[in-house]
């Protein structure tokens, strides 16, 4: 095969690639990141405690549990992050009631079995939390935790009203344990009262009149429906191996976040206009060439945000969405790909002024010039990989956009733009200097 027929057939491969990335971006699109789509930012500090240590096993305990209630939530592309010793950022784009979430994720869900004192027995639920609140104990030692319980759900009475006189209420189902523990309870304490305590707070006691061997139990005193399905969750993905208290917390309403997009949105395209303005008035024939090579790189560019989020996301990581930083990363990326066309085609200038004809002075001064903007690209690479490492959530989402830029933006220069730049030489197609922006120099011809 011909060299000038690879040039061409790497023309036509990046073509197809283009087209294969606008294609994708069409079929799926990226999503949204909270600051553009809306949603909860928030930053929960775990509380250390005589009883709870915070340590690496605790903090991965934690994530997992946190992660299972945020996909019971059904919140799409959410992210929940460890930063630091004891900080966990939740950010939950979309969400539409904020403190619900807050309530479910950050619930230490601590449940607790324990009987009533025999000289409290008569009292009422109000009656005995308002002890714990004064610091009494009127329950004795808990004789079960919340690790007994297989499943819970929330819903409606089975009887019209409950005897608390509730119509919502959460059944628990027991392991297999569980349930041989939970008969032993019932069955040596009959005629006594046995509270079920949610995070230190009595739900019910009702009064044991017989012992209670089939693997179920429930928790009366529902107020809603909505509080029975939220209990009945942080009983299901387990209890928090310590307190967490709010540091910080942003929500970011939808309207903000549109009038956002749309402001990133036309800087992005008034920028790729005004830079291959530029560049066009400026390098003539090979400003037409950066601009295709500008258009190239962007198409590439979202293309391989699309399939890193497909692929992410199959294996079960949270994926890329569109968000401001890396909206602004996409921007800078635009000028770095200029830059590397820039010095390609001033390192072509000097060569044909040094008196070179424009076919070896497009050999080499891609050569040269790949060589200086190759470094550069580099040492981006390494600082965005910094960036990535050491960065939070949105940070990390433009040092990504920013590392996936730099390799496309080499590949586009090797096969794209160096294809074209080839192929001009080896036909011979420019002729006179003033067609890539050099004026007032005659000579300059075919070898």
């Amino acid at each position: 095969m011909s060299q000038k027929n690879k040039y061409i057939l790497s023309i036509i491969f990046v073509f197809i690639l283009v087209g294969a990335s606008i294609y994708g971006l069409m079929a799926k699109g990226l999503g949204l990141g909270l600051d553009l789509k809306g949603g909860l930012s928030v930053v929960l500090t775990a509380k250390e405690t005589s009883k709870t240590r915070v340590n690496e096993r605790t903090m991965k305990q934690a994530l997992f549990i946190m992660r299972n209630r945020v996909d019971k939530l059904g919140v799409s592309e959410p992210s929940i992050e460890r930063h630091g010793k004891k900080n966990i950022i939740v950010q939950l784009p979309g969400i539409k009631d904020p403190k619900k979430a807050l309530d479910i994720i950050g619930q230490t869900a601590l449940l607790e079995f324990a009987i009533v004192k025999d000289e409290h027995n008569s009292k009422s639920v109000a009656e005995l939390n308002k002890m714990l609140e004064k610091g009494e104990k009127p329950l004795g030692k808990a004789l079960m935790r919340g690790d007994a319980i297989s499943n819970a759900s929330g819903g409606f009475a089975q009887s019209q009203q409950n005897s608390l006189g509730n119509q919502y209420e959460v059944t628990m189902n027991f392991t297999s344990k569980g349930a041989q523990a939970f008969g032993d309870i019932t069955s040596k304490n009959v005629n006594k009262s046995l509270a079920i305590i949610l995070d230190n707070k009595i739900m019910t006691a009702p009064n044991i009149q017989t012992a209670i061997t089939d693997g179920n139990a429930v928790i009366e005193g529902m107020e809603s429906l909505e509080e029975a399905k939220r209990v009945a969750l942080v009983l299901q993905t387990g209890q928090l191996p310590f307190e967490l208290e709010v540091s910080q917390q942003q929500q970011v309403g939808p309207t903000l976040g549109q009038d956002s997009l749309d402001a990133a949105l036309m800087a992005a395209i008034i920028g790729f206009a005004l830079v291959a303005l530029y560049m066009i008035g400026y390098y003539r024939v090979l400003g037409l060439i950066a601009w295709l090579s500008l258009g190239a790189f962007a198409s590439l560019l979202f293309g391989a945000m699309v399939l890193l989020d497909i692929l992410l996301g199959a294996a079960g990581v949270a994926g890329i969405s569109l968000s401001l930083p890396s909206i602004a990363g996409v921007i800078l990326l635009i000028g770095i790909a200029a830059d590397s066309s820039i010095i390609i085609f001033e390192r072509i200038k000097e060569e044909v002024r040094s008196g070179k004809s424009l076919r070896s002075a497009f050999d080499a001064g891609f050569s040269h010039g790949f060589r200086t903007f190759l470094d550069a690209d580099l040492v981006t690479f390494l600082t965005a990989a910094v960036l990535f490492y050491f960065g939070i959530g949105l940070v990390k989402g433009f040092a990504l956009t920013l590392m996936v830029g730099i390799f496309i933006d080499i590949f586009v220069s090797l096969v794209f733009k160096r294809s074209i730049l080839k192929l001009i030489a080896v036909n011979n197609w420019i002729k006179n200097p003033a067609l890539i922006g050099l004026k007032g120099l005659k000579g300059a011809g075919s070898e």
